[in-house]
């Protein structure tokens, strides 16, 4: 059965298993037993001891200070009334920091609920029922399309391509001989894909095809709603991603309290400062950056200096006994000539070192001035984009504007037209009077049939306002009265625990002190 390699891998593993149970066993064995030692328990006892001893040698001398005092119960009493008072005190106090956080969450709620219904209204102005409907018409038309066309297309297509990928992955591996013969089954078929296309185009130019331009339009028309359903779903998604961003920042500030003006202004100061501070460091920054730009390239002349100066090596070396046989007059004049060499050198580096000096001096005077126009221009663009957005704002008021006035342009004419319709109408009654009611009588009827209609809609509004207002008082009174009982409830338990046992019976209370 071992023979098995699963069986006996299973086994191994199962004999590791045991063997760690083992050890730890005996480890938790160890630390039990290490934890409760009779030393330790014996230590434990003689502390405890110790307390007790201290503890009724304080209650001895707290006795025997009480038997010299007069009126003691008086004030035995009075400490636990005092007692009961701080404790009731501190409940209180949490009572109260409790409804005053409660109070800040509601102001907090209530404030966002105001913002967001601002933002809703601002959202509905200028909007009208026609447009609403038309936009809801075109959201459906949008929602049908892609529900009945592209869905079900690119269902079929999914479909096709796993039964493609299964046929693939369920089909043996195939041969090259297999390969070869489907890479020319594919070139015979695509070379007769092109013939029969080839003979359909000659057809078509030999033959006067009038529905060509409405085929085309059709396609265009085809693939300009595959691009825009493309679209419609890709800003569908990003708006519910936005959505859920938004969601989640609004929940995970919900706990967050709004600043005051005075924690505002702070905030700004301190702004300001560190805005002051990241100017001087960006400056500072700079300023490094440059220099270590020049020191760079100070290192790079150097590096070719360095290079063009022949090493040590191929000087003639001099030990001591040679310089002992050369002349004292060689060597001064060796030394003169060295000397005349360092002076040639000195004054061949003088005008490149004033020149340097120049360049540093119109360096930095060229980084001032660019630092100058930087500053102005960047003061400029900050200028220009408040302007440029100030400007962009009133082309959107301006924009918004001209669709309300196109809104209510609209709307005049359609009430032109309806007060157009209803002369006509009156004109054509008044040249033929009948039996059958006039229209101006007809429209009498449904006016003061709507006037008792409001009348009545009006005065159960007030009955509904009514009833609400005495619904909500009387709620209020509920949730007092509650919260009243609570408190109640609380103190009793309190008074249970801090000062005996309260007992009720027949309408009266007895205070069992402990």
């Amino acid at each position: 059965m071992l023979g098995d390699p699963e069986i006996g891998t299973a086994y191994e593993q199962y004999e590791q298993l045991i063997d760690e149970f083992k050890t730890t066993h005996k480890e938790l064995a160890a630390l039990q037993a290490r934890g409760m030692s009779a030393q330790e328990l014996r230590t434990d006892i003689d502390a405890m001891e110790n307390e007790k001893q201290i503890v009724n040698k304080k209650i001895e001398r707290a006795s025997r200070k009480l038997e010299v005092v007069e009126n003691k119960e008086s004030y035995l009493e009075a400490a636990r009334g005092l007692r009961l008072e701080r404790e009731r005190q501190k409940e209180l106090a949490s009572q109260r920091a409790n409804e005053v956080d409660l109070l800040q969450e509601l102001q907090q709620t209530s404030a966002r609920l105001t913002q967001q219904l601002s933002e809703l209204r601002a959202a509905s102005k200028g909007t009208t029922p026609e447009g609403l409907v038309r936009s809801l018409e075109e959201e459906v038309k949008m929602h049908e399309y892609i529900a009945t066309e592209k869905l079900p297309k690119e269902i079929e297509a999914k479909r096709k391509e796993v039964e493609i990928l299964s046929r693939v992955a369920n089909a043996p591996p195939p041969s090259q001989e297999t390969l070869d013969h489907l890479r020319r089954q594919i070139e015979r078929v695509s070379q007769e894909v092109s013939e029969l296309a080839q003979r359909g185009l000659a057809a078509k130019e030999g033959a006067e095809d009038n529905l060509a331009p409405y085929r085309q339009q059709a396609q265009i028309m085809a693939r300009r709603k595959e691009e825009m359903a493309d679209e419609f779903a890709q800003v569908k998604a990003r708006l519910d991603a936005m959505h859920q961003e938004l969601q989640a920042r609004e929940g995970s500030n919900t706990s967050e309290r709004p600043l005051s003006e005075k924690e505002y202004k702070e905030y700004l100061s301190k702004l300001k400062v560190r805005s002051t501070l990241y100017k001087a460091k960006k400056a500072q920054i700079s300023a490094l950056v440059a220099e270590a730009g020049v020191l760079a390239r100070t290192i790079d002349v150097l590096n070719q200096y360095q290079e063009a100066i022949p090493s040590v090596d191929t000087f003639e070396v001099l030990t001591d006994s040679d310089l002992d046989t050369i002349p004292k007059d060689e060597m001064m004049q060796r030394i003169n000539i060295i000397n005349n060499q360092i002076t040639a050198h000195k004054a061949s580096m003088t005008p490149k070192l004033q020149e340097l000096r120049a360049c540093r001096e119109k360096y930095n005077e060229v980084l001032e001035e660019y630092t100058d126009r930087k500053r102005t221009y960047d003061s400029k663009a900050a200028t220009l984009e408040a302007s440029i957005a100030k400007l962009e704002q009133e082309v959107k008021e301006m924009m918004k504007e001209e669709e309300a006035n196109q809104s209510q342009t609209a709307i005049y004419e359609a009430k032109t037209d309806i007060i157009k319709t209803i002369l006509s109408r009156a004109e054509e009654e008044a040249k033929n009077t009948g039996d059958k009611p006039s229209f101006k009588t007809l429209l009498e009827a449904k006016i003061s049939e709507s006037e008792k209609l409001n009348g009545l809609l009006r005065q159960e509004q007030q009955e509904v306002r009514v009833e609400t207002e005495r619904k909500t008082l009387q709620r209020s009174l509920w949730i007092n009265l509650e919260a009243l009982l609570k408190c109640k409830e609380q103190c009793i338990e309190s008074e249970k625990q801090n000062a005996g046992i309260l007992k009720r019976a027949k309408g009266t209370e007895t205070l069992v002190l402990q």
